[in-house]
């Protein structure tokens, strides 16, 4: 290890460059031996390619990293340079690293089976040995020759962990190493940590489970927009992390609400009217109440949720925040049929609603926008036309056939109806700008007028003069469905939601924390109640 007090990790000014879009603007950033230091930050602040950079899976396009005072210039020749000089990364996947259909040994003593001085023959007794020697060192306890597939996935984390501290790593980064973990198998987790940093390791971990980073970091950094914020010393104060993550919290610019009615979360079973936890706002004086079309009662937004009740009526955006790992995701995708419903029942326009995959969501009315548009929701090679298209095949074909002037005219009116800037509908879609390429993904759910529409993150990777379209057309659309459309809008940015809402739910560790009316809320009270705080 190196001298007391040099930064075994050192990163001096990095940035990294993708086209036009700066990933990492000037990060400096410093461990020490024995140091657990947190990395948190929204999804698109910067750490994924934070940690491809320093694991050599990409090299930054200046700046300076620096390693046990060995000088690594412009980034690592590639992973194996970077496990050489002692850089082991845990990624969020823990499938990505395991071999499935290969036992426990075989997974413990993968890095060394790899290697070129690991000899041209080995025995299943050699690999037993050297298995058991490195599950000894981490305290580990596992069955050796059962098949891998068959841990839980925090035995899974664990062997991990277990390989990569076995190579003398001088640096351990893990990536969301509890993402999938319940908190009875956190706890091992996280203790084996302690001991790792006792054993004078420097830990670099990326985490948005607040209550795990202020249990076991000593320091936390925040990266916002690709930049080092702030940097907190332990124990760090939870409101202030959330304020450095999300930047400006200035008053947001309102849409005009007119007629869409507050019909509040609850606990399940409470009136909706009088519930006020968690949260729950009145009804407004004057304002019409419309029906429901989506009512939710009794279900859990993640596992170790609490239940409540939900509720959106026709007219009205309900607005969900909160921060990565709240359960808005995992909500909007029960509502869709993309993930098993937790518990509970749904109704959707008053009848029972039950959907066992998107396909059938899509048929009953419902219609989602996911958060990863570039691995979800957009086809490399395909055009804008086929894009538009593709949620609904049948409305564009004629005596089964796709028909051509069918989808060109589809594709047409979302063009103009969004203000996309493209050639025209036979452009190809990456040839468009993010913000653009949003556009037509959210167009063309509208184009089906679909009962309910879901939009999670709806504003990623999209500038402001894009967000405003999008945010003004789903309002226009909204005010003009005479049968009535509701529309549910996730975002990890209060200023977003409350662009848009009409009512705000906030989600904190899967359960609700609290809900307000948009006249009443603000990003700061938004933001207070996301991080478990009081409103």
């Amino acid at each position: 290890m190196s001298r007391a007090g040099e930064p075994v990790l050192s990163v001096a000014g990095v940035s990294k460059w993708y086209g036009i879009t700066r990933a990492l603007h000037d990060v400096t950033l410093d461990i020490r031996a024995g140091e657990v230091v947190g990395l948190i930050g929204t999804n698109g602040a910067g750490k994924s390619t934070l940690i491809k950079v320093l694991s050599g899976v990409t090299r930054p396009g200046s700046g300076e990293i620096r390693l046990a005072g060995r000088a690594a210039g412009a980034g690592w020749a590639g992973p194996l340079d970077a496990q050489a000089a002692g850089v082991q990364t845990v990624h969020q996947n823990i499938d990505d690293g395991v071999v499935l259909g290969t036992s426990v040994a075989e997974n413990l003593t993968l890095d060394s089976l790899a290697r070129r001085d690991s000899g041209w023959f080995t025995t299943r007794a050699r690999i037993r040995e050297r298995a058991r020697a490195i599950a000894e060192s981490a305290g580990l306890e596992v069955p050796l020759d059962a098949p891998v597939e068959t841990l839980p996935a925090s035995l899974r984390q664990q062997i991990v962990i277990a390989r990569a501290v076995s190579r003398r790593a001088r640096l351990l980064i893990l990536d969301e190493p509890t993402s999938t973990l319940s908190a009875s198998e956190t706890e091992p987790l996280l203790a084996r940590v302690r001991r790792m940093a006792g054993e004078g390791v420097a830990v670099l971990y990326v985490s948005h489970r607040l209550s795990e980073i202020e249990e076991l970091c000593d320091r936390v950094a925040v990266l916002r927009d690709g930049r080092v914020r702030r940097t907190f010393t332990a124990p760090p104060a939870r409101g202030a992390i959330v304020e450095a993550m999300l930047g400006d919290l200035a008053p947001a610019p309102r849409r005009t609400r007119e007629s869409a009615a507050p019909s509040p979360v609850t606990a399940p079973g409470a009136a909706p009217e009088t519930a006020s936890a968690p949260g729950g706002a009145a009804p407004e004086p004057g304002r019409p109440e419309t029906e429901p079309v989506l009512e939710a009662l009794g279900i859990r937004a993640t596992p170790d949720g609490e239940p409540f009740d939900l509720r959106v009526r026709a007219g009205e955006i309900l607005g969900v925040t909160g921060l990565v790992g709240s359960g808005k995701t995992e909500l909007l995708e029960q509502l869709y049929g993309a993930r098993p419903l937790l518990s509970g029942e749904l109704r959707l326009g008053g009848r029972p609603y039950r959907p066992r995959d998107p396909h059938a969501a899509v048929g009953a009315g419902v219609a989602f926008a996911a958060e990863e548009r570039s691995a979800q929701a957009i086809v490399p090679g395909w055009s804008v036309r086929a894009h538009v298209t593709l949620p609904r095949l049948r409305a564009h074909s004629r005596a089964g056939l796709l028909s051509r002037r069918v989808e060109h005219d589809s594709a047409a009116r979302v063009i103009d109806g969004f203000g996309v800037r493209a050639p025209g509908p036979d452009a190809p879609i990456e040839t468009l700008s993010g913000g653009n390429q949003q556009k037509v993904v959210v167009g063309r759910w509208l184009r089906g007028e679909p009962r309910l529409l879901l939009l999670d993150e709806p504003f990623r990777g999209v500038d402001v003069g894009a967000r405003a379209d999008i945010g003004r057309t789903i309002a226009e659309h909204v005010a003009g469905r005479a049968d009535g459309m509701g529309v549910i809008v996730a975002s990890s940015d209060p200023q977003e939601v409350l662009e848009m809402a009409d009512r705000v739910l906030v989600l904190h560790e899967g359960t609700p924390a609290g809900e307000l009316s948009a006249d009443d809320a603000s990003a700061g009270r938004l933001a207070a109640l996301m991080s478990g705080g009081e409103r």
